[in-house]
């Protein structure tokens, strides 16, 4: 009895060995596949002429290649970790790239998912750049993207030779922030999705308080400080989401998605006193220092507006706020 136990002891350990043996090469054979698959996917991704990326279910960049690179002009190091809407998506369009990914489920019809689409993208140096965008779902999770940028031209005789590409700055070149033909690209974009995703945002026009004035007493190279101080404050003390822009000498408009009129006031009125906190120094203020007024437009699917008149309600808004001679924003009747 103890010598077939034995015998049979020796059985098992010899096929436990030999099942060992051949897992581990099939393991080694997978491994070895699986480096085959990535050379060859890493070979197609630089063989194309269109920048290829990943990222998780949650949107973070995971992989990128060197057609990404130059299209966007950010490198690997720069993006990888990095959420792809907060990278590569305008502001306008982030909210309804966030929601078509994470409420996709398979077989079900999706705006951007399993589908080449044309749309804006950001380029690492700011401008908005044409491309079109086919995302997929990857096996395990997340989605892969192809991206394609699309050529811009002129005809001869205006920007550029015929064939160059057409630059529209769409920067304030004092401040750095969005100029006026910006906002109103974004705007116009803004309005598309407000009834197609119940999108809702509020505007406000910012306005320094007797700049005329203050430019008189102190000189315009004063005056640019100023104007460069106060735009540093309000893109530096605002949501990650909102967009602030230059559209006159001293007005400013930020942009402020998913806000009521409500809640906008009581963001503008923080930005109001953190520009009071720089204590700039303004003889012809009440305050001693400089101070700014602001109005509050509504734009949503009950109050869809062009953008002339929704920045005509903003103005009617600040003249308000100024004749109560407290300077907190207001909205239009």
């Amino acid at each position: 009895m103890v010598a077939l136990l034995t015998v049979l002891l020796a059985l098992v350990v010899i096929i436990g060995v030999g099942y060992e043996v051949t897992s581990r090469g099939r393991r080694i054979d997978a491994s070895a596949l699986l480096a085959i698959r990535d050379r060859e996917i890493a070979q197609i991704m630089e063989a194309t002429d269109e920048g290829f990326l990943s990222f998780d279910a949650v949107g973070t960049i995971t992989s990128w290649s060197a057609n990404s690179q130059q299209i966007f002009g950010w490198s690997a190091a720069d993006v990888v970790g990095r959420k792809m809407t907060e990278t590569l998506i305008p502001v306008l369009h982030r909210q309804a790239y966030e929601n078509a990914l994470t409420g996709y489920r398979p077989g079900t019809d999706s705006a951007i998912v399993d589908r080449r689409v044309e749309t804006a993208a950001l380029h690492s140096d700011g401008r908005e750049i044409p491309v079109t965008m086919i995302i997929w779902t990857r096996d395990g999770g997340g989605f892969n993207a192809f991206v394609r940028e699309i050529p811009t031209v002129v005809p001869a005789g205006d920007d550029g030779p015929a064939g160059g590409r057409a630059t529209i700055p769409l920067t304030d070149p004092l401040t750095s922030l969005g100029n006026r033909q910006l906002l109103e690209k974004d705007l116009a974009v803004y309005e598309g999705q407000v009834t197609r995703y119940g999108l809702r945002s509020c505007i406000a026009l910012i306005d320094i308080d007797e700049f005329k004035e203050f430019n008189d007493r102190y000189g315009r190279e004063k005056g640019d400080e100023v104007i460069v101080a106060v735009a540093e404050r309000l893109a530096s003390r605002s949501r990650s989401g909102d967009s602030v822009y230059r559209v006159g000498g001293d007005e400013f408009i930020c942009l402020l998605p998913e806000q009521t009129l409500e809640t906008g006031a009581i963001a503008v009125d923080r930005m109001r006193r953190n520009i009071e906190e720089l204590a700039i120094p303004n003889e012809d203020s009440p305050s001693g220092v400089l101070t700014v007024s602001a109005g509050l437009a509504l734009l949503d699917a009950e109050h869809l507006k062009a953008t002339g008149e929704l920045l005509k309600d903003a103005e009617i808004a600040l003249g308000r706020s100024r004749e109560s001679d407290d300077g907190h924003s207001g909205a239009p009747a």
